[in-house]
């Protein structure tokens, strides 16, 4: 399907939207068609920026026998009832994280798909970076032997001091609007989890909007979980709403049996990698390639993209989703029962991009 591009629509405008759009912007492989929003104006807004149509709602731009494939940002709860109106329209999907909000949803919608022979993929993706994937290289290769210990972390801040509409988020819980990142870069890289153990709190209760409204937060804003994957290691997964200018920041480290491999954030493309080999000096990984200076968002939907001209299967499947989807309730129901709770599914792991192998 040489020169082909797939056609996209895109429901949802708010904060994320305007990365993408950015982004898929220098894609070769994607048609930006059009775009719809419960907001009308926000679409409009953008609609005139990126020189594409404005549907009148998500019907109406299902209707469109134009567009290929569905790109879903609308917040967290909607996901659901999103994805299944796109599938049963005969379109594919490609969704922000995360899939669903339960793993019963979760495996619902993957049903679906397969039914209606349809693609479901799901974000995060930013295991697709490039010193993301050099360390996965390195890993498969294995730089480290036998790993037995993962520390990952996700600092990320008091998010009502920047974020325009910070409640939502902390409805959500730390866990499931940044924590997913750090569990989805460890089973991308390392496997599926066996177990969670887990603890949480409201750790800062009261917060204040920018414009100086004072919200109660319920959920908990800081998580801590002690998981043990399928390959033997333990992983302690730490993430708040809370800690600012941490030295730990969005960091992994993956300790194994030769050495241990830091790579400085989860998030960030060009990230620094570092290696310690045992009772050797620290030593500075090179990307396979130049890393895209920040994170890439819409990666995943020009792999999709890719994946569908050519045929393949797709990196970023829903069953890694939904995998992860079922370990984060198991971290919630660790944490109000307080026992440790066993992980059925699993999934294949990505293989490496085209470009790291």
């Amino acid at each position: 399907m040489e020169n082909k591009k797939i056609n996209i629509g895109i429901v949802g405008c708010g904060n994320i939207a305007e990365k993408y759009l950015e982004q898929i912007s220098d894609y070769n492989n994607i048609q930006l068609i059009g775009l719809t929003d419960i907001d009308i104006d926000r679409a409009k807004s953008f609609s005139s920026l990126y020189n594409c149509q404005v549907y009148e709602n998500l019907d109406k731009m299902l209707s469109d026998p134009k567009i290929d494939l569905v790109v879903n940002l609308t917040i967290h709860h909607a996901h659901v009832e999103v994805i299944e109106k796109i599938l049963n329209s005969g379109k594919h999907v490609y969704t922000e994280k995360p899939l669903a909000m339960n793993y019963k949803d979760a495996k619902r919608i993957i049903r679906l798909s397969e039914k209606n022979n349809l693609r479901l993929s799901s974000a995060p993706i930013t295991y697709m970076g490039e010193m993301q994937q050099t360390a996965y290289k390195y890993i498969t290769d294995g730089l480290l032997g036998k790993i037995r210990l993962v520390y990952a972390e996700i600092n990320h801040d008091r998010i009502e001091n920047w974020h325009p509409n910070p409640k939502p988020f902390f409805d959500v819980g730390v866990l499931w609007d940044v924590g997913i990142y750090a569990l989805t870069i460890c089973t991308a890289l390392m496997g599926s989890i066996k177990s969670v153990t887990g603890f949480g709190k409201v750790i800062m209760p009261t917060r204040r909007t920018l414009d100086g409204k004072s919200f109660k937060v319920s959920t908990p804003d800081f998580i801590l979980a002690l998981l043990e994957m399928n390959n033997g290691a333990l992983l302690r997964l730490t993430c708040n709403f809370y800690a600012n200018d941490s030295k730990q920041d969005h960091g992994i480290e993956i300790h194994g049996d030769n050495g241990m491999l830091f790579l400085g954030s989860g998030h960030d493309f060009s990230s620094p990698l570092e290696f310690i080999e045992i009772g050797e000096e620290l030593s500075v990984i090179p990307s396979i390639r130049e890393g895209y200076d920040g994170t890439e968002y819409a990666r995943g939907l020009e792999e999709i993209a890719d994946a569908i001209l050519n045929n393949k299967p797709h990196r970023a499947s829903a069953e890694h989703a939904a995998h992860v989807i079922e370990v984060m309730e198991a971290i919630d129901t660790s944490i109000k029962i307080n026992e440790t709770i066993e992980v059925h599914s699993d999934f294949m792991q990505p293989p490496l991009m085209d470009w790291a192998v």
